[in-house]
C-alpha cells in the first residue's frame, strides 16, 4: 500500500457497524477526552447578537434543519477498547437558555451528552462546541447555516446568487453533507519522513487562585476597528501582530513582577497562535484541522518596548506560518498516533499516559493563547440583522486566561476568557490600548465580587 492509500485509510472517520453508525476521533481530538473535565470543559463559543429578540420557535426549527446538514456533529463520546469514539446522540439537541458563565456545566463523558449545544438569550444566539468534534472553522460554518435557516423560517431567503458568489461556503451548506466533511485531514495530509519541530522549554504562567467551579469570567474590550488597524500599521505590522505584541507586553510586566523562583522555573513567554491548515491543504473537513505556532520571548534578555515586540512577533509568525514549516507539526502529531504500541494500549492505561504527556508537552510550553478567526462573510440579508459576533476560548485552569478576537462591520471584540481570580492581565492589556489613544468600552459577565 502506498503512502496516499495509507493516509486515506487513516483519514477515514465515519463507519457503519452492526449496531449503527459511529465515528473515530481525529488526530487532534484523541487527547481531549483525557484532559477535559470540571472547569476545563473543552467548549469554545461562537455567538451572534441580532438586532431583535430571538424567536425561540423559529430557532428550534432552524436548529432541526441545521442538524440534518451536520449529522457528524450530533454525537456523543463513548469509550472503546483502545480509543474513544463518537456515536449518534441518543437525544436530539434542543435550544437551551444561555447562562451567566459560558462554556461551563458540561461533561463530555456523561452518557447522553451531545458534544455541542445551542443557547439563546434575548438577542443572542450562541453555539458552544467541544473541541472533540470541531475547530473554529467548523463552528463558524455551523453558526452560518443556523443563522441562514433561522431567517428562512422567518420568511427571508438569505442565499441569493450574489451571496453564493461571495461565499463558497453557502453553496456547500445548502447541499447534502459530503463524506469528506468528517475526515481526519491531519492523517490525510500526513507528510512522510518530515522532521519534527524543535522542542521548547517551560513557559511563564499567571499565578492566581481559580474562580469557583462553574464560573468563567469573560471580559470583552470593544474597540473601533479602523483606528485599531491604523494603530497597528503605525507600528508597521498587521492587526493580529500588534494585538499579540500587546499581549506579550502585558505578560512581560507580570513576569518581572513575579517572584524570582517563578522566573527561574519558567524563563520564557510564549503565545500560542492557532493556524487554520485549510489555507495550505485542500479539504472539506469540518473536524479539527488547526495547528499552532508560538510567538515567544526570553525575558532574561531584558524588557522590550512594545514597538520592538511588534516587529519580533511579525517576523516570527511570517517565518513559521508556511506550508512546509507547519507540516512538521503534522508529522510529529500524526506519527505518534500511528505507533502500533500506542494504538494497541488499552484505553484505561492510555488515559493517564495521555494526561501526563499533555501536562509536559501541552500547556506547560505556553503562557497564553491568542485566536483570530479572521473575517466572517454572511449573506447580506443576514448580515444587516447581525449587530456583533463574538468568540470565547475553551477554558483552561492552567493558563487561566486566553484571548480571542472577532471583528464585525466597524467594531472589534477582544474577549478575555479566564478561570483565574486575577484581572491583572486584562487591566494591563486594555490600559495599554487606552494609553495609545484607542477608546475602549469594557463589558464583563461577572461582577467584581464574583
Amino acid at each position: 500500500m502506498d503512502h496516499v492509500e495509507t493516509n486515506l485509510r487513516f483519514a477515514r472517520l465515519a463507519y457503519k457497524g452492526a449496531e449503527g453508525s459511529w465515528y473515530a476521533l481525529d488526530n487532534a481530538a484523541c487527547i481531549m477526552p483525557a484532559v477535559a473535565g470540571g472547569a476545563a470543559s473543552s467548549l469554545f463559543r461562537l455567538s451572534a447578537t441580532l438586532d431583535t429578540p430571538v424567536k425561540l420557535p423559529a430557532l428550534e426549527e432552524a436548529l432541526e434543519r441545521t442538524l440534518r446538514r451536520f449529522p457528524y456533529f450530533v454525537t456523543e463520546l463513548r469509550p472503546g477498547l483502545f480509543w474513544h469514539y463518537l456515536e449518534p446522540a441518543t437525544r436530539r439537541p434542543r435550544v437551551v437558555a444561555d447562562a451567566r458563565s459560558p462554556c461551563q456545566d458540561f461533561d463530555m463523558h456523561r452518557r447522553g451528552t451531545c458534544l455541542f449545544r445551542v443557547r439563546a438569550r434575548e438577542r443572542t444566539i450562541a453555539c458552544e462546541f467541544a473541541h472533540v468534534i470541531s475547530d473554529g472553522t467548523g463552528g463558524i460554518r455551523f453558526l452560518k447555516k443556523l443563522l441562514v435557516e433561522y431567517f428562512r423560517v422567518l420568511g427571508v431567503e438569505p442565499v441569493t446568487p450574489e451571496a453564493r458568489a461571495a461565499d463558497p461556503d453557502l453553496a456547500a451548506l445548502d447541499e447534502p453533507p459530503h463524506p469528506e466533511e468528517c475526515e481526519d485531514a491531519y492523517n490525510r495530509h500526513f507528510p512522510w519522513n518530515y522532521p519534527y519541530p524543535a522542542p521548547e522549554g517551560r513557559a511563564f504562567h499567571i499565578e492566581c487562585p481559580l474562580l469557583p467551579l462553574g464560573d468563567y469570567r469573560v471580559i470583552v474590550g470593544i474597540l473601533p476597528l479602523k483606528p485599531t488597524i491604523a494603530l497597528a500599521k503605525s507600528f508597521g505590522v498587521s492587526l493580529t501582530d500588534f494585538l499579540i505584541a500587546v499581549y506579550m507586553d502585558a505578560l512581560q510586566e507580570m513576569y518581572f513582577a513575579a517572584p524570582a523562583r517563578i522566573r527561574r522555573a519558567r524563563p520564557r513567554i510564549a503565545i500560542e497562535v492557532p493556524v487554520n491548515m485549510r489555507q495550505f491543504y485542500e479539504t472539506r473537513t469540518n473536524r479539527n484541522f488547526s495547528l499552532f505556532v508560538h510567538a515567544e520571548e526570553d525575558p532574561r534578555l531584558g524588557r522590550r518596548a512594545l514597538g520592538e515586540l511588534a516587529k519580533r512577533v511579525h517576523h516570527q509568525l511570517r517565518r513559521d506560518i508556511d506550508k512546509a514549516s507547519m507540516a512538521r507539526h503534522i508529522a510529529r502529531n500524526v506519527s505518534g498516533g500511528r505507533l502500533l504500541p500506542l494504538r494497541a494500549t488499552p484505553l484505561p492505561v492510555k488515559m493517564p499516559i495521555m494526561r501526563f504527556l499533555f501536562s509536559i508537552y501541552g500547556e506547560n510550553k505556553i503562557s497564553g493563547v491568542f485566536s483570530n478567526l479572521g473575517s466572517v462573510v454572511l449573506p447580506e440579508a443576514v448580515a444587516r440583522r447581525v449587530e456583533r459576533l463574538d468568540l470565547v476560548h475553551a477554558p483552561s485552569p492552567t493558563l487561566k486566561t486566553k484571548i480571542a478576537i472577532m471583528s464585525w462591520r466597524d467594531t472589534l471584540h477582544l474577549s478575555f476568557g479566564s478561570l483565574g481570580t486575577s484581572r491583572e492581565l486584562e487591566r494591563l492589556y486594555l490600559t495599554r490600548l487606552r494609553r495609545l489613544g484607542l477608546p475602549v468600552k469594557v463589558e464583563c459577565n461577572l461582577s467584581e465580587d464574583s
